[in-house]
C-alpha cells in the first residue's frame, strides 16, 4: 500500500541492535583468528573486514530508515567483500550467508541469486590468488546457499501474511458495505412507510380542512374565534405535512440545504435569520438534528416569551456546525402563551441526546437579558 513500509525492508531497533552486536563479535572472531606473516593477505584482510563491516552497519541502517536501494547495494558490497574476506578467514563465510539471506528477503529470487553468487565467486578467486585449497571455497557456497533458502523462506511467510492481512481488510470492507446496504434499505422502508401513512394522512387531513372551511364561508354567523383556530390548525398541518417530507428526505440522505430549511422555519414563526461563515453540503442525519434543535427552540420562545423577537444564527466554522436561537425574557413570570404548560418538558433533553450522538453539545439558558439555545455539532 503507498504510504507504508514493506515489513521485508524495516526492522525494529531490537533486531538493529542484535545485528550490530552480531558483527562486533565477528569482526572480532575474524582479527583474533588472524595469522600474521603475509603482508599481503594482513592488509588485504584488514580493508576487506573494515568494508564488509562498514556494509552491515549501513545495510542495518538502510532497513531502519527503509532505503531499499542503499540496502541492496550495501548488500551487494557484503557480498563482495565478506567473500574476499572467506577466502582468508572461514569464519568470514557469515558475511556471504548473511549477504545471501538479505538480498532474497527485499528481491527477487532471479535478481538476488547474482549477489548471493558473488560471495562464493569473491572467495574462489581470493583463494586462487593467494595460491590456497580451492575446496575451502565450498563452505562460501554452503553459507550462500543456507541464506538463499533461509531468505527465500522468510520472503514468503512475509508475503502470505501480507495477502492474509489484505484479505481481513477485504473482507471488512466488504462487511462494512453490506451493513451499509442494509442500513439504506431499513432507512428506505421506513421512508416508504412513512411517506405512505403519516404523509397521506396528513395530506387527506388537509383536504378535510380545507373542505371545512369552505362550508364555514358560507356561513354568516361563525365566531371570529372558530376562523382563528381553523387557520391556526391548518397552518399546524401543513408544518407537520412539511415535517413528514422532511424527515422522509432525512432517511432517503436527500434533504433540502440545512440554510433553506431554517430560513422557511424562521419565516414561518416570524423570527430572523443570519448566516455566518462559507456554508457547505452537511449530512441529512446532521441537518435534520440542528433543524430540531431550532424547532425546539422557537416552539419554547412561542411557549413562554410570545411575541418576543427571536434570532436564529447558523454558523460554518472549521469543524463544527453552530446553530444559535436566543429569544428575549418574558418581563413578567407568569407571561407565557396557553401553551406553556404544554409538553413533557423533555423537549431540549431530546435534542441533548439527539446532538450528542453525533459527537456535539447543546447549552440553553439565560444570557443578557435573553433566553439562548446553542448547538454545536462536528461537520
Amino acid at each position: 500500500m503507498i504510504g507504508l513500509r514493506d515489513p521485508r525492508d524495516s526492522i525494529s531497533a531490537l533486531t538493529a541492535t542484535i545485528n550490530l552486536v552480531a558483527v562486533g563479535l565477528l569482526i572480532w572472531g575474524v582479527a583474533s583468528g588472524a595469522q600474521p606473516g603475509h603482508p599481503g593477505r594482513d592488509l588485504t584482510g584488514v580493508v576487506t573486514l573494515v568494508v564488509v563491516s562498514i556494509a552491515w552497519v549501513v545495510w542495518t541502517g538502510a532497513r531502519i530508515a527503509s532505503l531499499r536501494t542503499l540496502a541492496v547495494v550495501s548488500l551487494a558490497v557484503m557480498a563482495v567483500s565478506g567473500g574476499i574476506l572467506a577466502g582468508l578467514s572461514s569464519l568470514a563465510e557469515v558475511f556471504v550467508g548473511v549477504a545471501a539471506l538479505g538480498a532474497t528477503m527485499v528481491r527477487p529470487l532471479p535478481v538476488s541469486i547474482w549477489t548471493a553468487a558473488a560471495g562464493p565467486l569473491a572467495m574462489l578467486v581470493t583463494r586462487a590468488v593467494a595460491g590456497l585449497p580451492l575446496s575451502y571455497a565450498l563452505g562460501g557456497l554452503g553459507a550462500a546457499s543456507a541464506g538463499t533458502i533461509l531468505g527465500v523462506t522468510r520472503r514468503g511467510s512475509v508475503e502470505r501474511a501480507e495477502r492474509q492481512a489484505e484479505l481481513k481488510v477485504s473482507e471488512a470492507r466488504a462487511d462494512a458495505e453490506r451493513a451499509r446496504a442494509e442500513l439504506l434499505a431499513g432507512r428506505n422502508h421506513l421512508a416508504r412507510e412513512l411517506h405512505d401513512v403519516l404523509a397521506h394522512t396528513l395530506s387527506a387531513l388537509s383536504l378535510q380542512l380545507e373542505a371545512l372551511d369552505a362550508v364555514l364561508g358560507r356561513e354568516s354567523a361563525v365566531p371570529p374565534a372558530v376562523t382563528e383556530q381553523l387557520e391556526a390548525t391548518k397552518r399546524l398541518l401543513r408544518e407537520g405535512l412539511e415535517e413528514a417530507r422532511g424527515a422522509v428526505r432525512a432517511l432517503r440522505e436527500d434533504s433540502v440545504p440545512l440554510e433553506d430549511q431554517l430560513a422557511k422555519l424562521a419565516g414561518d414563526r416570524g423570527a430572523t435569520m443570519e448566516v455566518v461563515g462559507s456554508s457547505r453540503s452537511l449530512g441529512s442525519d446532521l441537518s435534520l438534528a440542528l433543524y430540531r434543535v431550532a424547532q425546539e427552540a422557537l416552539t419554547n420562545a412561542a411557549k413562554h416569551a410570545p411575541g418576543s423577537s427571536v434570532a436564529l444564527t447558523l454558523g460554518f466554522c472549521d469543524g463544527n456546525v453552530n446553530l444559535s436561537v436566543s429569544n428575549e425574557l418574558a418581563p413578567v413570570a407568569g407571561n407565557g402563551s396557553l401553551l406553556a404548560a404544554s409538553g413533557a418538558g423533555y423537549g431540549l433533553q431530546g435534542i441533548r441526546e439527539r446532538v450528542l450522538l453525533l459527537g456535539g453539545t447543546v447549552e440553553a439558558g439565560p444570557r443578557s437579558g435573553s433566553w439562548v439555545v446553542d448547538a454545536r455539532v462536528p461537520g
